[in-house]
């Protein structure tokens, strides 16, 4: 399996770069104060640890239901349905069962059958939502921090068995990461839309600047070997996804008016994509697996010591918005302590 993300071609430039130093949002350091920054000291290719590969999973989408979904079922839904009380659950098959969405899976497990986080996920989700809104804000950083899960049964109080696929627990990983866990995030880059690039508009310094990305995709990848997240999508909907890795084919010097030394780049980028149906099983190691990426090209400006300094876009409409990440490991607590005793990893 190909895990390389980024592909960083850089070729002679035939121009001249006008290129911008990072501003506040862009500065590399949000990432970490002990990056290297000289590009000749950078890795030329770097991924994340294969043990540390992030799971694809669907970005359980609020106008099917969130992890209201029953994706399970032989006719999926997740709205206008009734869960099942007590003595119902009590009489129903392990087939019955497992067809559950994942939050009616987690309410029946804790003993909860008046369905609490049925009810705070159906308050959030609906029909009429934006195809592209749901909960990858939550599925990467679950992604990055947890290994994949592994299907799993689960005896409630009364005794029930309730099948959890896969994807049950990943939904449910994701929905706490999304909206119940309190943790530090460090980010690089804001948003900032395709049309605000095609008509220069002044927001446009807010996206990441090309040098500040090659310096976290250096350092964080080709030294550390540590996956993070991403907004890939320069619009206005917003695609979280986990970046893996990088390699640089080719670099060569551009002129520049504006610092000691500069280059022309060409890069690839990937990532981790999402499922377009949940599984039960895990899918790390097999065809289900997914992976997508960016091939983006920029110039890089360096200092007299060959450290970066910044750079600038010479792709225009398809660029990362803003990576960012975690900086703290999230817990099982509060309502979702119950958590921890579902969740099993695929591999010890």
């Amino acid at each position: 399996m190909n895990v390389v993300v980024f592909t960083l071609l850089a070729q002679l430039s035939v121009g001249i770069s006008h290129a911008n130093d990072w501003n506040g949002y862009n500065d590399p350091s949000h990432f970490s104060d002990h990056y290297e920054y000289r590009l000749s000291a950078l890795p030329q290719k770097g991924a994340v640890a294969p043990k540390n590969l992030p799971w694809s999973e669907t970005y359980w989408p609020s106008d099917k239901g969130s992890i209201n979904y029953r994706w399970n079922a032989q006719n999926p839904i997740g709205f206008d349905y009734g869960s099942p009380s007590r003595e119902e659950a009590l009489k129903m098959s392990r087939d019955e069962l497992a067809r559950l969405a994942p939050a009616e899976k987690y309410d029946l497990a804790m003993g909860n059958y008046d369905y609490p986080l049925k009810g705070e996920v159906a308050a959030s989700a609906g029909k009429h939502a934006k195809d592209w809104a749901g909960i990858c804000n939550g599925w990467v950083p679950a992604a990055i921090q947890f290994p994949e899960p592994k299907a799993v049964d689960y005896v409630n109080p009364d005794g029930i068995v309730i099948p959890f696929g896969a994807s049950d627990v990943k939904g449910l990983l994701s929905y706490m990461m999304a909206f119940h866990v309190e943790l530090g995030v460090v980010q690089v880059g804001r948003r900032c839309s395709k049309i605000d690039h095609v008509f220069g508009r002044g927001t446009c310094v807010d996206d990441i600047n090309p040098g500040a990305m090659h310096v976290i995709l250096a350092n964080e990848l080709g030294l550390h070997h540590q996956g993070f997240a991403a907004n890939v999508a320069l619009n206005a909907e917003v695609w979280n996804q986990p970046i893996i890795g990088y390699e640089v084919q080719t670099v060569g010097s551009a002129l520049s008016n504006h610092s000691a030394q500069a280059v022309h780049v060409k890069l690839r980028m990937d990532y981790v994509d999402e499922l377009d149906a949940s599984q039960w099983e895990p899918v790390i190691g097999t065809s289900l697996q997914q992976f997508n990426h960016q091939d983006l090209e920029y110039t890089l400006e360096m200092d007299e010591n060959g450290a970066i300094t910044g750079g600038s876009w010479i792709t225009k409409h398809t660029h990362p918005n803003f990576f960012w990440k975690a900086t703290e490991l999230a817990k099982f607590e509060g309502d979702y302590a119950g958590l921890a005793k579902i969740y099993q990893p695929a591999k010890p």
